[in-house]
């Protein structure tokens, strides 16, 4: 799935079937400062490319394609240079990179699951960022991202009994947000920052790496669906979304803040062990109150603390 979230450069599906039908608009003034901003992105991004830092290549190039592809002046501004951008970054999927390599392990692991199994591994991973969708909340422009943990209460409820109509409107209200969320000016804006104990603070334009965001809302879109029919009908449900799995490794926070490889940081060891903890444990069939009291778990977890 990683290479169909590239193509979007000029228009973006929401998860639900729906096409926006142009990228969001600005003021003149500020679709300048976009545009600028998007063509530094690029040029730092093929700076990275000769340098044969494809891991940070790619961050900046995927920064830029962001910008213009949510914003329509920018998008318009920068025709230059955003077919090469595209070709760059759909070149960089099939790269050894660390996130190329994990969603391959992910994507091989979730063929030997069930459908409610693959759900369940997604939602013990959305519960590993709500300590950092919290934090930056209080970014101007962000309080949905604070809204996260109502949203978790209500997954881990809905695995062991039917949602209620109103909570099930709960979870649709909030997609519908969130998707505007992701196409904002908030979202990009990397003065919108929160600090990290012992570290650089953290963006929320960080959550944008490997389309972490796009793959985010389309997997509770489609949480929306299976629990207005009841988790029981998993099997039956639209495929889970799991290319979000390998984003809770915080790449691009460690990428911009951090110096050389970071594959060997030990932060980035933990949750690749997680994930493959998490694996193991939808596995082996777990119990709705066994997935609850790991949920519980996780939400407790600081990705990027000391």
């Amino acid at each position: 799935m990683a290479g169909f979230f590239k193509g979007l450069f000029s228009k973006k599906d929401n998860g639900a079937g729906h096409v926006a039908e142009q990228p969001s608009t600005a003021s003149v003034r500020q679709r300048s400062r976009l545009a600028e901003q998007a063509e530094t992105y690029y040029r730092m991004g093929k700076e990275f490319m000769l340098k044969n830092d494809l891991e940070r290549a790619r961050l900046y190039l995927e920064r830029a394609s962001t910008l213009y592809s949510n914003f329509e002046q920018v998008y318009d501004e920068c025709e230059a240079f955003m077919y090469d951008c595209d070709e760059e970054i759909g070149a960089l999927e099939e790269e050894e990179l660390l996130y190329n390599e994990l969603l391959d392990e992910v994507t091989e692991k979730a063929g030997e699951l069930s459908g409610r199994q693959s759900y369940v591994w997604g939602i013990l991973t959305l519960a590993r960022f709500q300590v950092l969708l919290e934090k930056l909340s209080s970014c101007s422009g962000c309080g949905i991202l604070g809204e996260i943990g109502q949203i978790l209460n209500l997954l881990g409820e809905g695995i062991g009994r039917e949602l209620q109509p109103e909570e099930v409107g709960c979870l649709q209200d909030f997609v519908l947000r969130l998707y505007d969320f992701g196409d904002s000016e908030s979202f990009v804006n990397p003065d919108n920052q929160a600090p990290v104990d012992g570290g650089q603070p953290l963006q929320v334009f960080d959550l944008n790496g490997n389309s972490a965001f796009t793959s985010i809302h389309i997997f509770l879109d489609n949480c929306t669906y299976l629990f207005e029919s009841g988790f029981d009908t998993a099997e039956d449900a639209e495929p889970a979304e799991l290319d979000f799995i390998p984003c809770t490794l915080m790449e691009d926070y460690y990428l911009r803040t951090v110096e050389g490889d970071i594959r060997r940081l030990p932060k980035l060891q933990e949750e690749i062990e997680r994930v493959r903890s998490d694996f193991e444990f939808v596995k082996g069939d777990p119990g709705a109150k066994e997935i609850q009291d790991r949920i519980r778990t996780w939400r407790a977890v600081d990705l990027l603390g000391a």
